[in-house]
């Protein structure tokens, strides 16, 4: 097959124009509606708006940025100040077993850092030695209510077990 040249006419298996119709009557000569603001709508905002009848009439121009003096030297720190959490009545929150209870006691950084200190023969504030001494009750009524022993000293029962099996294990050591 031979080549054909292309050419700008259509021939009779082409497509068609189509009729030309008028600009309002169809949807095609419909104009778009514009979406965003029009050209140079910075400019004209400030002659858009309304004069206000008290007021005298000032053309503001919106591209100016704003007049007022900015502090230059650091404002002071304000103290903060927590905002209290709404307290829930006692009876909708839920109240942790004498376990919890015992354990969170036991765990308390500050409980342990005032027992520490006791320890090692510092005395305490008297603030100290009562927060202390709360503490350490409410430890020996939990305790009570769970029924648990506390031993009291050097001269309980198990204690002494305690020192006669480890006597007799040291003599055991010495035979060898």
């Amino acid at each position: 097959m031979t080549r054909q040249k292309k050419s700008r006419k259509s021939n009779v298996n082409g497509p068609r124009l189509q009729p030309r119709t008028e600009k309002g009557s169809g949807v095609e000569g419909k104009r778009k509606s514009s979406k965003g603001k029009s050209a140079g709508s910075r400019q004209n905002e400030a002659s858009k708006q309304k004069p206000q009848a008290n007021k005298p009439k000032v053309t503001k121009d919106p591209r100016l940025g704003s007049k007022t003096p900015i502090s230059l030297v650091a404002p002071e720190p304000k103290p903060v100040t927590k905002a209290a959490k709404p307290q829930q009545p006692d009876s909708l929150r839920p109240k942790p077993s004498p376990e919890q209870q015992l354990e969170q006691l036991e765990s308390n950084p500050r409980l342990l850092a005032l027992l520490d200190r006791m320890e090692q023969g510092e005395t305490l504030s008297q603030d100290d030695q009562q927060w202390l001494d709360g503490k350490l009750d409410r430890i020996e009524a939990l305790m009570k209510q769970l029924g648990i022993e506390v031993d009291q000293g050097p001269n309980s029962e198990e204690a002494l077990m305690d020192q006669f099996e480890a006597g007799s294990d040291l003599l055991d050591q010495y035979k060898d």
